[in-house]
């Protein structure tokens, strides 16, 4: 079989479309097959991102003051790869708080145009949404998680930063030479400066 040599644009739905009849020529199926396979993925995607946003509703609902609550920050290929962000949610839960991924949160519910009209990048949204979010929930705490010499982080943290107001938040750089211990450090020296360690 031949390899793919070319690109499959997945968020532009014309685009797709036009590009699906040269990958069913490739794989030999038709192209009602395939169409028919990318509709039921799109379907089980959205399936998933429901849930999540009702996991979310759950656990925010659910939030006591005994346990901080931290949100995770950033795009989700570092947020969500545990080699990546070297299991950073296990590492606040040792620590004695609640990691929660920024796609639990109600992202579609706030509104950035006001201050960030031109933010065209979905993530960028995103983050800013949560950053609105966290700035007006006590219970939020956040931990910002951005990959080294990351273009569009040296202005979006300053962005985020704005956003949170007086609020302070974490701000984790990763690469390959990021050491396990330094992350665990600098997670309990946040905590620890807002009080909010594990309590024995």
């Amino acid at each position: 079989a031949l390899p793919l040599l070319f690109p499959l644009h997945m968020q532009q739905e014309q685009v797709r479309a036009k590009e699906l009849k040269p990958l069913a020529r490739q794989l030999g199926l038709p192209l009602h097959a395939l169409q028919a396979a990318a509709r039921a993925g799109e379907r089980a995607q959205e399936r998933f991102y429901q849930r999540v946003r009702e996991r979310g509703e759950q656990v925010l609902a659910s939030l006591s003051s005994d346990t901080p609550a931290v949100v995770l920050v950033g795009r989700p290929y570092n947020t969500c790869d545990l080699g990546v962000c070297q299991d950073l949610p296990l590492k606040l839960r040792k620590l004695g708080a609640l990691p929660i991924p920024i796609d639990m949160l109600p992202l579609r519910s706030v509104d950035i145009s006001e201050r960030h009209a031109d933010m065209f990048w979905r993530s960028g949204q995103d983050i800013l949404a949560a950053g609105k979010i966290i700035a007006d929930d006590e219970r939020l705490q956040a931990v910002y998680l951005t990959s080294f010499d990351c273009g569009p982080d040296s202005f979006l943290v300053s962005f985020f930063r704005r956003v949170l107001g007086d609020k302070p938040f974490l701000e984790l750089e990763v690469d390959d030479h990021t050491a396990e211990a330094g992350i665990v450090t600098r997670c309990e020296a946040f905590l620890d400066s807002l009080n909010l360690s594990a309590r024995a």
